[in-house]
């Protein structure tokens, strides 16, 4: 029992001093390190629109694809969507309600669309709920008007 009561004082003093800090191991009396702290990496360039909407994009890839020819997957084929004709891509099966409608895809458009795909155009089967920070649509949308100036450029 002795003992016992003994480890207890002990383990108290142990506390007590660890809590408190002894001199060997205060903040004063520990040593300062010669070596600076390394400096955090500068990065040599900003993220641009551009490509926050390759970023973003990929959402979109799971659905669509943007090269010229590329196939159409549960989506239609992006390439050169900006200026075209909704629901008008050959070899699509498009929804009616998207079959119908007299909507040309500006970045405007498209950027309501993006916004909310079943809001804009109820009957739309575009199943993705949307974008809604319009930085994020703004990206998304020079990335896409990116690849149709270089669909331009090659045209001519």
């Amino acid at each position: 029992m002795r003992k016992i009561a003994y480890l207890f004082v002990l383990l108290a003093i142990f506390m007590v001093n660890a809590c408190s800090g002894s001199p060997e191991t205060s903040p004063e009396n520990t040593p300062k390190s010669t070596v600076a702290a390394p400096e955090k990496p500068v990065i040599a360039q900003s993220v641009t629109p551009a490509m926050r909407g390759k970023t973003l994009f990929t959402r979109c890839k799971s659905c669509h694809t943007l090269e010229q020819g590329g196939r159409h997957k549960v989506g239609p084929n992006l390439w050169e969507i900006i200026g075209s004709e909704a629901g008008a891509r050959d070899g699509f099966a498009y929804s009616s309600a998207m079959s119908d409608t007299d909507i040309v895809w500006t970045l405007e458009t498209l950027s309501a669309y993006l916004e909310n795909p079943r809001k804009y155009l109820p009957g739309t089967r575009m199943s993705y709920a949307g974008l809604r920070k319009i930085e994020d649509r703004e990206a998304l949308l020079t990335y896409l008007a990116e690849q149709t100036q270089i669909a331009n450029d090659e045209a001519k």
